[in-house]
């Protein structure tokens, strides 16, 4: 199974997940915490999904671009007719030719194996002084997800110092981590954080 279909055979109750419930809750609180959204702002939301944090923001800014490779969850996105957000289904390093106030993102970094590469592309497409808000959880054993493999997980979470190093390497600056939430599963709290960084 590869993590299109997971996500695609997902899709429809995705929303009423206790774990989709508890991000929804505090990620898109934390980035509205975190960042002063302006009403010009338009923003990239990688791995948007059903777009739980898309339709959060979408009221503060000028438009979202939500980009997924998941035909079903891009479906449910699109029930919401959100007028400022354009659903776009591609994979990031396939191109694009927008340039962004802002990427933010929930929960889909860890899915991509080439973390430095999906970096300098948010880099990339970043404007002068533009911000990443990205939510992700923090290394982890392996237990969050449990069928990793099929997934689509590429990383059991993330080490924040190395991922600092790392976005100090490609340019990035200001660069913070806090906890945004601790989601309860199984028994178990994994933190998320909220990691902020901005283009020069």
């Amino acid at each position: 199974m590869t993590s299109v279909s997971h996500f695609d055979q997902a899709a429809q109750g995705w929303e009423q997940r206790p774990i989709s419930q508890q991000l929804a809750s505090s990620i898109p609180t934390a980035i509205q915490q975190a960042i002063a959204l302006q009403p010009q702002h338009r923003l990239l939301d990688f791995g948007a999904g059903t777009g739980l944090l898309s339709a959060a923001l979408a009221s503060q800014v000028a438009e979202i671009v939500a980009l997924d490779t998941s035909d079903a969850m891009l479906a449910v996105l699109a029930e919401k007719q959100l007028p400022n957000v354009r659903i776009v289904n591609q994979d990031i390093f396939h191109g694009m030719a927008d340039t962004f106030d802002g990427v933010v993102s929930c929960m889909a970094v860890h899915h991509v194996a080439d973390t430095a590469g999906l970096f300098t592309v948010f880099f990339q497409h970043l404007v002068s002084g533009g911000f990443i808000a990205i939510a992700d959880l923090d290394q982890e054993d392996g237990s969050f997800h449990g069928d990793n493999e099929g997934k689509g997980v590429k990383h059991l979470g993330f080490d924040r110092q190395q991922l600092s190093t790392m976005l100090q390497n490609i340019g990035y600056q200001a660069i913070a981590f806090h906890t945004a939430v601790n989601v309860e599963k199984d028994g178990r709290s994994y933190p998320v954080f909220l990691l902020i960084a901005r283009k020069p």
